[in-house]
């Protein structure tokens, strides 16, 4: 009697675990992924592969950035069972070199190049700087994003490098690689049925051209000691907060040293924090 009891005390356990995920996982489906990631009170940034121990601690932020080539689906989908939002790293406006599959399929007037015609090369990264307003290069894109994102189920891109146009680019070649990028976001939403769309940097890109089709924008070394003595920092936050207000753009901060000051300061302007010792390097888990 007591065995017969204790295996229907064990299936009814089993059974209440499983309708709680079933209840869990539908109630994340039914909301809006704004409304998700304006709830987001933790989140993670990781560009390597996954493990049992970082899929366990995947599925328990409320927000992910992974990279899809790398972290293995299994983890996609137990953090996603979960209600974790995972959105898949694409470099936009650089062409990684180990990514060879997609750097193999590049042509020439996919590169950016100067007025001298010289390539912009990254050392620390191993990339070149791409030409946005090439249609080759928006199709490879696509196709990379259906590949890597879409098909995997993930809820939304990360499109990495998206500041390095006002950041590294001649004031008079901005305009018109901002132009790009906004059209290839629109290309984004209407062909993969409104896929969420986030994006590094590029804050006036973003306020300028793509704040109504962005979800979430990323402010990395949003460090106490760096930005409250700076005056443009101080007038962006401003800004964002003003865009998030308009649009519901969330901010996703990333500070890499003095944790508690940085991570108030967030808080102050409600938004979204991740402490990252080792600075922008995203390939441990932290």
């Amino acid at each position: 009697m007591r065995k017969f009891a204790f295996i229907i005390t064990t299936i009814l356990l089993s059974l209440g675990i499983c309708i709680y995920f079933f209840a869990a996982y539908h109630a994340a489906e039914s909301t809006s992924i704004s409304e998700r990631l304006a709830a987001v009170k933790n989140y993670k940034y990781y560009l390597d592969k996954g493990n049992e121990s970082i899929g366990k601690e995947m599925a328990k932020v409320d927000l992910v950035i992974v990279e899809p080539i790398e972290m293995q689906q299994r983890y996609i989908d137990q953090a996603q069972r979960n209600g974790t939002l995972v959105y898949g790293y694409i470099n936009a406006m650089e062409a990684d070199k180990w990514n060879s599959e997609l750097y193999n399929q590049l042509l020439e007037e996919d590169f950016y190049r100067d007025d001298h015609g010289e390539k912009m090369y990254f050392s620390e990264w191993d990339s070149y700087s791409v030409d946005m307003t090439s249609e080759h290069f928006q199709d490879l894109l696509l196709k990379e994003i259906k590949t890597q994102i879409v098909q995997k189920e993930l809820d939304g891109v990360f499109l990495d490098t998206v500041g390095n146009i006002n950041s590294f680019l001649p004031e008079k070649e901005q305009q018109v690689q901002n132009e790009a990028m906004l059209s290839f976001i629109k290309k984004i939403k209407q062909q993969y049925d409104g896929l969420s769309v986030a994006q590094n940097w590029g804050f006036q890109t973003l306020a300028d051209y793509t704040a109504p089709y962005v979800d979430f924008i990323m402010w990395e070394d949003f460090t106490f000691e760096v930005v409250v003595k700076d005056e443009w920092s101080l007038d962006m936050m401003k800004q964002l907060v003003e865009i998030r207000e308009k649009f519901g753009t969330q901010v996703m901060t990333i500070g890499f040293s003095d944790e508690k000051k940085s991570r108030a300061l967030a808080e102050k302007y409600d938004f979204k924090f991740f402490f990252s010792p080792a600075g922008s390097y995203y390939n441990t888990w932290q």
